[in-house]
């Protein structure tokens, strides 16, 4: 079953509980998350370490916050939080299906078990919470679509995808697009970014000084999966001093970063538009609560997702006036 989190608000409620149970009462709960190689994450982090804190202090629990480096790390954290025999897990995999026989320890050793983010296929985890990938690659697709109904009429539209990694995050943004975007939409090219701004800059900078004229040129559209990632697409078709005509006239994006905001009229003077899809780090609050709800004795199952709001060149100033920007960045 899905339910749409009205976001963060659940985070705003607990904070102002005060109950404390006995000593004899105490329960722990562990989260458990990867450690920052680009910026969400570690906003990420600092949100989830707060939350995980401040909720868990609320309600008199313990609590365990820790990161990992890779899959490997991550395993020996969970056969440790088991082996404390803590009562609630809150995971962020770093690849959910790699992650599927660890995770699956949790689960045979009775501990309710969150997951978020990342999905593990074909798993039984008390409950998953993540943002709405699918819609977010539906909605751009449908954005595309209306941005470019004149081209689209005409013929071919050609664009570059620009995607995370290979987990289920990407997978599903992908498979949202596709569902919505016109069959006159043509992907001339697919880059794996694991999610870096200098490494998305580095394949388009490849990709306009290497191909041929005909397909830099075709280019009208970039559709990127994360606001770091179209940042560094952006740096390198401002930076692009060749001889070839470029038409980019949109990029996307996904989580409206204040960083990329900052640049919506200044690459809106270069002729390039943006559309963002809110993808907020400070999301994780309401998979942190989720476990606190768990530990309150609360019924929590199946999937919870968090709505994503579209910002674009028309409504950024809005946006950023709004309650999902602010909270992002209230730890500042």
């Amino acid at each position: 079953m899905k339910k749409v989190l009205g976001l963060f608000l659940v985070f705003v409620a607990a904070v102002a509980l005060s109950a404390c149970n006995s000593a004899d009462d105490t329960k722990t709960i562990a989260v458990i998350m990867p450690s920052a190689d680009h910026g969400f994450l570690g906003e990420s982090i600092n949100h989830a370490e707060a939350a995980t804190q401040s909720l868990a202090e609320a309600d008199g629990y313990e609590y365990v916050f820790l990161i990992s480096d890779d899959i490997v790390q991550q395993s020996s954290q969970i056969d440790q939080v088991i082996a404390d025999e803590v009562d609630v897990v809150v995971l962020w995999p770093h690849n959910g299906d790699e992650l599927k026989s660890a995770a699956q320890q949790i689960v045979d050793a009775g501990i309710p078990l969150i997951i978020y983010d990342r999905l593990i296929s074909d798993f039984n985890e008390t409950a998953e919470l993540l943002g709405d990938n699918v819609t977010i690659g539906e909605e751009t697709g449908t954005y595309f679509n209306e941005y470019f109904a004149t081209e689209l009429a005409l013929g071919t539209v050609n664009i570059l995808e620009f995607k995370g990694d290979n987990s289920s995050v990407p997978t599903q943004r992908h498979d949202g697009f596709f569902t919505t975007a016109d069959d006159n939409f043509n992907v001339v090219q697919e880059y794996s970014t694991n999610w870096s701004k200098d490494t998305a800059q580095s394949q388009m900078e490849t990709f306009l000084s290497t191909d041929t004229q005909a397909n830099v040129e075709s280019i009208q559209a970039i559709f990127t999966h994360d606001a770091e990632v179209a940042a560094g697409v952006l740096a390198a078709i401002e930076g692009y001093d060749g001889s070839y005509t470029l038409n980019i006239k949109l990029v996307s994006a996904v989580s409206a970063s204040r960083e990329l905001l900052a640049l919506f009229d200044h690459y809106e003077a270069l002729g390039i538009d943006q559309v963002a899809f809110a993808f907020s780090p400070a999301m994780v609050v309401d998979a942190i609560q989720l476990g606190i709800d768990v530990l309150n004795g609360e019924t929590v199952s199946g999937q919870y997702l968090v709505a994503t709001e579209m910002v674009d060149n028309s409504n950024f100033e809005a946006f950023m006036a709004g309650p999902v920007y602010t909270l992002r960045y209230s730890l500042d």
